[in-house]
Protein backbone atom coordinates (compact mmCIF):
# COMPACT_ATOMS: atom_id res chain seq x y z
CA UNK A 1 0.00 0.00 0.00
CA UNK A 2 1.16 3.51 -0.74
CA UNK A 3 -0.22 6.92 0.24
CA UNK A 4 -1.23 9.48 -2.39
CA UNK A 5 -1.94 13.16 -1.68
CA UNK A 6 -5.03 14.90 -3.03
CA UNK A 7 -6.54 18.27 -2.18
CA UNK A 8 -10.22 18.61 -1.36
CA UNK A 9 -12.14 20.63 -3.96
CA UNK A 10 -14.13 22.39 -1.22
CA UNK A 11 -11.71 23.29 1.59
CA UNK A 12 -8.34 22.63 -0.14
CA UNK A 13 -7.18 20.48 2.78
CA UNK A 14 -4.64 17.76 1.93
CA UNK A 15 -6.00 14.20 2.12
CA UNK A 16 -3.92 11.02 2.05
CA UNK A 17 -5.54 8.18 0.10
CA UNK A 18 -4.15 4.64 0.26
CA UNK A 19 -3.62 2.84 -3.03
CA UNK A 20 -2.89 -0.83 -3.53
CA UNK A 21 -0.76 -2.28 -6.34
CA UNK A 22 -2.79 -3.37 -9.39
CA UNK A 23 -0.70 -6.47 -10.02
CA UNK A 24 1.36 -8.89 -7.98
CA UNK A 25 4.79 -7.62 -9.12
CA UNK A 26 4.08 -3.99 -10.04
CA UNK A 27 5.27 -1.01 -8.01
CA UNK A 28 4.25 1.70 -10.48
CA UNK A 29 0.50 1.11 -11.03
CA UNK A 30 -1.86 1.54 -8.11
CA UNK A 31 -5.62 1.18 -7.68
CA UNK A 32 -7.27 4.11 -5.90
CA UNK A 33 -10.89 4.55 -4.78
CA UNK A 34 -13.05 6.49 -7.25
CA UNK A 35 -14.64 8.61 -4.52
CA UNK A 36 -13.51 9.53 -1.03
CA UNK A 37 -14.63 11.85 1.77
CA UNK A 38 -12.50 14.74 2.99
CA UNK A 39 -11.37 14.21 6.58
CA UNK A 40 -11.76 17.93 7.34
CA UNK A 41 -15.08 19.03 5.82
CA UNK A 42 -16.67 15.72 4.73
CA UNK A 43 -17.10 16.73 1.07
CA UNK A 44 -17.20 13.89 -1.46
CA UNK A 45 -14.21 14.06 -3.83
CA UNK A 46 -13.38 12.07 -6.95
CA UNK A 47 -9.96 10.68 -7.80
CA UNK A 48 -8.48 12.12 -11.02
CA UNK A 49 -8.04 9.69 -13.92
CA UNK A 50 -4.40 10.65 -14.50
Amino acid sequence: MEDFEFECWDCWETNYIKGRPKGFWTTTHYELPGKWNCWSCGAVNTTPDD
